[in-house]
């Protein structure tokens, strides 16, 4: 599997040199594999966001080297070709929103990269339909709900086609309605256009569909595995300050109270079919 974006012993403080400086990143290395569903999680402060900025070159690594589709980040010469390939969603869509019109917001991007008219036009029209928002097109994305708002603004990125979507902590505003518009959008775009999904989140339970995960904690990795191999870490878990998904918990606090499980519980199904049993 080739790499999307590689991080080579990375570090970075912000405010470097002055008193209120504040380490970020410690010594990081990771790799992004393309096409994959990568979810970063970690308790606030813990360097996700940093690391989310470092991926398309809005923040440099003070030590070490980001690599992101075969381009260095700190090469001035190709930091464009790096933008074009990764694309960065924030938390409140509206710092990203730049017209009153859907339409000409998502056709923003691509008008910047110098394409044609026409391209545009189809790079809208495919964008519009990824995020199921193509009766939208002539509204004012200022007067929609958040859930809305948001994969207007992933339609804005993916309008750049981009090989890789960043979303940093892109459902932290979002009620649950909003935050499942938002995760459908994300593997839809993951499983059929093969886009390469690297998910921030405070959410466990939006991880737990991701092919791997990335703990962070004081601005190094703790871990990396399968969602299984973390969420069954309960050691990690809680050195990492991070809860356990709501079914999960559930087991866990089962088995504090004495009941014996078979296997480790990972599902609905799992636990009521241990549950039965137990009955």
């Amino acid at each position: 599997m080739s790499e999307a974006i590689i991080f080579e012993n990375v570090s970075y403080t912000y405010n470097d040199g002055e008193e209120n400086a504040v380490k970020a990143l410690r010594d990081v290395s990771l790799s992004v594999h393309e096409g994959e569903f990568l979810a970063l999680v970690g308790r606030n402060g813990s360097g996700k966001s940093t690391l989310a900025k470092m991926m398309n070159g809005l923040i440099l690594p003070d030590k070490g080297k980001v690599v992101s589709f075969g381009y260095d980040t700190q090469n001035k010469d190709t930091i464009f070709e790096v933008r074009k390939r990764v694309g960065l969603v924030f938390q409140n869509p509206d710092n990203q929103m730049v017209a009153s019109i859907v339409e000409e917001d998502i056709a923003f991007g691509p008008e910047n990269l110098g394409v044609k008219r026409e391209e545009i036009i189809e790079r809208v029209d495919f964008a519009l339909k990824s995020v199921g928002m193509e009766e939208y097109r002539k509204s004012t994305p200022f007067k929609m709900s958040g859930g809305q708002k948001q994969r207007i603004a992933i339609a804005g990125v993916l309008a750049m086609l981009p090989k890789a979507l960043v979303l940093d902590e892109s459902t932290a505003m979002l009620d649950p309605k909003g935050r499942k518009e938002v995760l459908d959008v994300v593997k839809k775009l993951n499983k059929e256009e093969g886009i390469t999904v690297v998910l921030i989140t405070h959410y466990m339970e939006e991880a737990l569909d991701s092919d791997r995960i990335a703990v962070m904690d004081n601005g190094k990795i703790l871990k990396e595995g399968t969602p299984k191999d973390i969420f069954c870490d309960y050691e990690l878990i809680d050195k990492a300050g991070l809860k356990l998904p709501t079914l999960l918990n559930i087991a866990r606090r089962l088995k504090e109270e004495g009941v014996k499980f078979n296997r480790e519980i990972f599902s609905e199904e799992e636990l009521i079919e241990e549950l039965c049993q137990l009955l």
